[in-house]
């Protein structure tokens, strides 16, 4: 084999260069910075729904319990919800409605007249007043029931 006859073949050769390969990989680096935020974003979301739905079929059933008994249940143990979870692994808060003891908005008002029922969020913690940051990842009924939502929002 001579000289010429190894350049030759040496040229014929296909295949990425290093540049070519570390270009590929920060565009790659590039796309995942951008979808991983969003994605993230869409899962809180979808636990966020998940966590109004929930509420809404405790609900249900409490409205159910109070047509037949003419009142609330003390616990949600009485509904056989006590080992309901939230999206974030922590149990459903509920409590019979005492005026000025239940949780209450940014001025100083009642979220309910009936009973409190919410979950604590991602952060597993939660305070008497909504606006609280404690309280703003919870998932809160409010109005009687005519709002289910994240309270930051409310």
């Amino acid at each position: 084999m001579n000289r010429h006859t190894f350049a030759f073949r040496m040229q014929d050769q296909s295949g990425f260069t290093l540049v070519e390969l570390v270009m590929v990989v920060a565009t790659l680096a590039v796309l995942l910075a951008i979808m991983i935020p969003s994605y993230q974003h869409f899962a809180e979301r979808a636990k966020v729904g998940r966590a109004a739905a929930d509420i809404r079929a405790i609900e249900k059933d409490l409205t159910s319990y109070f047509l037949d008994n003419d009142a609330y249940p003390a616990s949600l143990a009485v509904i056989n919800r006590d080992s309901l979870k939230d999206p974030w692994g922590n149990p459903y808060q509920y409590a019979v409605a005492v005026p000025g003891a239940v949780r209450q908005d940014a001025f100083g008002n009642d979220l309910n007249s009936d009973y409190d029922l919410y979950s604590l969020g991602i952060d597993g913690v939660s305070a008497q007043d909504i606006t609280d940051p404690a309280s703003l990842d919870d998932v809160v009924r409010t109005g009687d029931g005519n709002w289910v939502g994240k309270a930051e929002t409310y």
